[in-house]
């Protein structure tokens, strides 16, 4: 996927939040429902540890998948989202922070080697990872509604995703594959710090 197309799915996702939150405030308080989308939009945005994995995942998809890019955004963003809704209705889900931590890590070396695996094999790598992330998302969820805040959640979290694929367009230059490489290493070595401050 080239960066004309990347920018091109990014518009789309941004008008249909622009179009569907009015839809998903129905039956809601109006100003509470926003308030709730834009939590949730948000909240994959005030931490870097959100952020690194999932901009990661985009970026390895693009590194290392000539086909079906897309999969790997989106199995996070189904897991995470399965693993929010699970949360709340019981499921323990330990080690979360940890487990991000160690998304962190994983997915940086992923991209530092350039690690090529079969589509499905990188779906239950990103997969497992989006469970943490989700647990995350469920125990500071502060909302009146959990599905308006989940939404805004999902989608920030896709497009962050779709980010690091746009990103992949930097391998059209000579040493563009080098810098995200050396990002993906840089991300890895950032998660070993915090890994090693909090445990």
């Amino acid at each position: 996927m080239r960066l004309k197309e990347i920018t091109g799915v990014m518009s789309l996702i941004a008008a249909l939040m622009v179009i569907a939150e009015p839809a998903l405030a129905a039956g809601f308080s109006g100003a509470q429902a926003k308030a709730d989308f834009l939590n949730g939009l948000w909240h994959p945005l005030g931490g870097l540890d959100h952020i690194l994995t999932m901009v990661g995942v985009g970026i390895w998809a693009a590194l290392v998948l000539t086909r079906k890019r897309l999969v790997w955004p989106l199995v996070f963003m189904l897991v995470m989202f399965m693993a929010f809704w699970a949360r709340f209705i019981g499921v323990v889900i330990p080690y979360i922070e940890p487990g991000i931590l160690i998304s962190i890590i994983v997915i940086g070396l992923l991209i530092a080697f350039a690690l090529k695996l079969p589509v499905v094999v990188g779906a239950l790598i990103v997969g497992v990872f989006a469970v943490f992330h989700g647990a995350a998302h469920a125990n500071e969820a502060n909302a009146g509604s959990l599905l308006i805040y989940a939404a805004g959640f999902s989608v920030s979290t896709f497009a962050l995703s779709l980010s690091g694929l746009g990103l992949g367009s930097l391998t059209e230059w000579s040493s563009g594959r080098l810098i995200l490489r050396a990002f993906g290493a840089a991300s890895a070595l950032f998660g070993i710090y915090l890994l090693y401050m909090n445990y």
